[in-house]
């Protein structure tokens, strides 16, 4: 897409697509109230929502798994912010996507494409860190949609999820690690979800194979962490 104007970047939209050969989705409680809020996207009040959630807590899979649901373009707040205004205002979408929404630096920009899609009808989801009602103090008109925006929200983490997380995680790095050995860390690892990137980090220095419960205690001990 172009646009007329000097000023501001191409805006580059991503429409992502189901991969079959994806892990499931992690249903654990933290996750099952959002989850269900996005299944029923057809039903948003006015089409909209905001999915919100701890760093690393799982925000950007689950908006690109709704995007790819829903046909919807996918764009990040800060490219958001850095393109034109008058090419938002003009995008042809039918769904839109816009992951660290409470990023966005021109806040204008993030009203004009809120506004894109209510003029045509098209759902938007946006996701942040904290309740959207705190994001913007100006423009007013952005603040008060905000306000007024349904929210999902992604809780605190259990050990069941940061286990499914931890194993996940691995997965992507092609590590083994065994079920057992999850539940372990996760019980005694810190509680938060930036916790598993920083736990998975420290497996990916170990030499291969599958993670033993005494391996998996350096981790913990070398990290700082209570290894019981």
């Amino acid at each position: 897409m172009t646009s007329g104007s000097s000023f501001g970047r191409q805006l580059v939209l991503d429409f992502p697509r189901i991969d079959p050969a994806d892990r499931p989705l992690i249903e654990t409680e933290p996750y099952r109230a959002p989850l269900a809020a996005l299944r029923r996207w057809g039903s948003w009040p006015e089409g909209q929502l905001a999915l919100i959630g701890a760093p690393f807590a799982g925000k950007s899979r689950l908006l690109r798994l709704w995007a790819a649901d829903a046909e919807a373009a996918f764009v990040t707040g800060q490219a958001l912010a850095e393109a034109d205004i008058e090419e938002i205002a003009n995008l042809s979408v039918a769904a839109l996507a816009v992951d660290d929404a409470d990023g966005c630096k021109q806040a204008r920009n993030l009203l004009a494409a809120i506004n894109l899609c209510r003029g045509r009808s098209a759902p938007i989801l946006v996701s942040g860190r904290s309740e959207p009602a705190g994001w913007f103090a100006d423009p007013r008109d952005l603040a008060s949609r905000m306000q007024a925006m349904p929210v999902a929200m992604i809780g605190p983490p259990d050990e069941a999820s940061l286990a499914r997380r931890l194993i996940e995680e691995c997965a992507r790095r092609f590590l083994i690690l065994p079920e057992e050995t999850a539940h372990y860390l996760a019980r005694r690892m810190g509680w938060s979800w930036a916790a598993v990137n920083e736990v998975t980090d420290e497996i990916a220095r170990l030499p291969g194979g599958p993670l033993g419960l005494r391996a998996a205690r350096n981790v913990l001990i070398s990290l700082g962490m209570d290894a019981g």
